[in-house]
C-alpha cells in the first residue's frame, strides 16, 4: 500500500541529493529516520515548550474566563 503526502519542491530536491543507486524516497525517508530517535526530536520539542513557558505572561482567572464566555 502506499500514499502521497505533499512536499515542498525543495524538500524534494533535497530528498532527491539522499538517494542512491535505485533507492525510493520512502528508502531515503525510513533511513533519515533511524538515524535520528523520536526521543531526541521529542527532547527538542520539549525544550522548545519550556523556553516559550519562560517567557509566558499568564492572566487573572477571572480574566481568562470572561475570554472564555467571549468565544462560546
Amino acid at each position: 500500500m502506499s500514499t502521497t503526502i505533499t512536499i515542498n519542491e525543495r524538500t524534494k530536491e533535497r530528498l532527491s541529493d539522499y538517494k542512491f543507486g535505485d533507492w525510493t524516497f520512502d528508502d531515503v525517508i525510513n533511513m533519515l529516520m533511524n538515524k535520528v530517535s523520536i526521543e531526541d526530536i521529542s527532547a527538542e520539542h520539549i525544550k522548545e515548550h519550556y523556553r516559550r513557558l519562560a517567557n509566558f505572561k499568564g492572566i487573572s482567572k477571572e480574566k481568562f474566563k470572561s475570554r472564555i464566555k467571549k468565544i462560546t
